[in-house]
């Protein structure tokens, strides 16, 4: 294929802007190191465009240094050959590394498999040498060795991103693919194109063929750029994927953070904290209702007789009975030792009293699991109403003096209570 001035300045543009993509490509891959060499996919990736960008470097020294060393240097000098050999096997070894990358992200980052056999790299190269030596027409038919390998390859790469199932498929993925498939592509038509301008035939088609050949350079950078941007595009999913799983246990932790704080871990009941910071009052501030102050009257009696251990216990009874009477959006707060708050919107105190007088006048006897004694549940009760949010606090105030009224008369009242019993009876032996 003879080639005009014109033309041969014009495919010498060609490889130096090939290579300028190329380079620039490389370089902001490397950018992203922070990302790729966490992503073995993306890392072989890399490997391909560092080992295309040899390839078209080789070209680069052929035509532009070579040429001006030795103007008469022709494709049978062995110098020019070696570089050939270089560009034919660089860019068979960059196809090799694509064909990994691909595979290792199709396979869920799991090894490639027969992709990464050593023997696939001898194998490039011996048939680089052969494509070298074979070659009488120079490059132009080194071309035609290349999309014989080149098209498979691209074309496996290009189908297996197309056709990854719907739960993985993403916009990096298939522009990816679509990139990879409009290489094989192109590849497929550089294979006749080449061979019809090689066979110096005056044919439209082999003219058309010759005008088409003129401009690849062109081609592979426009489909070059398209490929990285795909695999951008590609590695910034994979990356926000992550992101987003990292924000995601931030979330939990932050969760289980706030329920550890907002809520009393031996009741599971919400704390003075989270009634203060608003926790569970978004019904209760929106209408009228009631609060409930609620304190054990027996706490350190219990205590005293059976240890704090069944205190515990004793304390968890209370927050249980007092919830049998709730609805789900009244809200239970331990308000102190042991003390709770009870807010229950839409309801007057009178009503509330009774509801939880009865469950805990109905509640199960608890036995010490120390000394088998029978421990009451003893609770003084104080209700006050609040017609609107602003009135909540002074409507506690108020429902804290009628506790202590409600625990005055209790204390005035006849005990006859197994703890009772016994405390009088401790007290007897006291004063002998």
């Amino acid at each position: 294929m003879t080639q005009t001035p014109e033309s041969t300045v014009l495919s010498f543009l060609g490889v130096l802007v090939q290579l300028g993509g190329a380079v620039l490509l490389v370089g902001f891959f490397m950018l992203l190191r922070r990302y790729v060499f966490r992503r073995a996919y993306f890392s072989a990736w890399v490997a391909a465009w560092l080992s295309l960008t040899v390839g078209v470097l080789a070209l680069v020294v052929r035509y532009l240094l070579i040429s001006r060393i030795a103007v008469t240097a022709s494709d049978e000098a062995p110098l020019v050959r070696l570089l050939y050999f270089v560009y034919q096997s660089a860019k068979l070894i960059g196809f090799i590394w694509f064909l990994r990358g691909t595979a290792m992200y199709v396979s869920g980052g799991r090894a490639a498999g027969a992709f990464e056999r050593p023997s696939l790299i001898v194998g490039a190269l011996l048939y680089s040498a052969g494509a070298a030596f074979w070659a009488r027409s120079g490059l132009n038919e080194m071309v035609i060795w290349q999309s014989i390998l080149a098209v498979p390859i691209l074309g496996y790469c290009g189908s297996a991103l197309l056709w990854l199932p719907p739960s993985r498929r993403t916009m990096g993925s298939v522009a990816t693919g679509a990139a990879f498939a409009l290489l094989g592509g192109l590849w497929l038509a550089y294979g006749a194109a080449f061979a019809l301008a090689i066979g110096h035939s005056d044919s439209g088609l082999a003219r058309a063929a010759t005008m088409f050949v003129r401009y690849n350079t062109y081609f592979d950078l426009l489909l070059d750029v398209l490929l990285g941007y795909g695999m951008v595009v590609l590695l910034m999913e994979d990356a926000k994927r992550e992101v987003s799983d990292a924000q995601a246990e931030l979330r939990m932790s932050h969760d289980r953070l706030n329920r550890a704080a907002m809520v009393d871990s031996l009741t599971d009941s919400l704390n003075r904290r989270a009634f203060v910071e608003g926790v569970g009052l978004e019904m209760a501030r929106a209408t009228f209702g009631t609060v409930v102050i609620a304190d054990i009257d027996n706490l350190k009696i219990v205590n005293d007789l059976h240890g704090h251990a069944v205190g515990d216990l004793l304390i968890r009874r209370c927050a249980d009975v007092l919830r049998t009477a709730l609805r789900p959006y009244d809200k239970l707060y331990r308000w102190g030792g042991d003390e709770f708050l009870v807010v229950v919107p839409s309801a007057h105190s009178a009503d509330m009293l009774q509801r939880l007088q009865a469950s805990l006048g109905s509640a199960e006897v608890l036995h010490s699991p120390t000394d088998g004694g029978r421990v009451s549940l003893e609770v003084s009760l104080g209700g006050a109403d609040y017609a609107h949010a602003g009135e909540m606090g002074q409507a506690i105030d108020r429902a804290d003096r009628q506790m202590y009224l409600d625990k005055g008369r209790r204390k005035g009242e006849p005990r006859n209570s197994p703890d009772h019993m016994r405390v009088s009876q401790v007290a007897s032996l006291e004063k002998r």
